[in-house]
């Protein structure tokens, strides 16, 4: 797969009912792909918080011998923020609160790919 791939498997997770914004961002903080169904111009410094929100969780686990990190729940008064690892890249799914992300589990699936796919 390449960009324009990665692109159309983001618009359509962000057209999921109760899906917000997706965004797929390099460990070194570099924006891949951000898709926001409330706003479309980018956060300038979402793609570095992400990675540094990784980077902290990653170094948390180490220091308290709990493994790998395998994804972060971010849980808001409004909302939930799934951040997964996949490769070198971090991917992120905003949802409404309550939301289920296992029914998102295939099209999650379909990202995971098409980020491989830009290796």
């Amino acid at each position: 797969m390449n960009g324009s791939e990665l692109e159309l498997v983001l618009k359509d997770l962000v057209q999921t009912e109760g899906v917000n914004a997706s965004a797929v961002v390099t460990r070194d903080g570099i924006m891949v792909g951000f898709l926001n169904k409330h706003s479309q111009e980018e956060v300038s410094q979402f793609s570095a918080v992400v990675a540094m929100m990784l980077r902290t969780a990653e170094k948390c686990t180490r220091m308290l011998k709990k493994g790998e990190v395998i994804e972060i729940l971010t849980k808001a008064d409004v909302g939930v923020i799934l951040t997964e690892k996949c490769e070198e890249f971090i991917f992120l799914v905003a949802a409404d609160k309550g939301f289920d992300f296992e029914s998102i589990k295939q099209k999650r699936g379909k990202i995971k790919d098409a980020i491989r796919g830009l290796i």
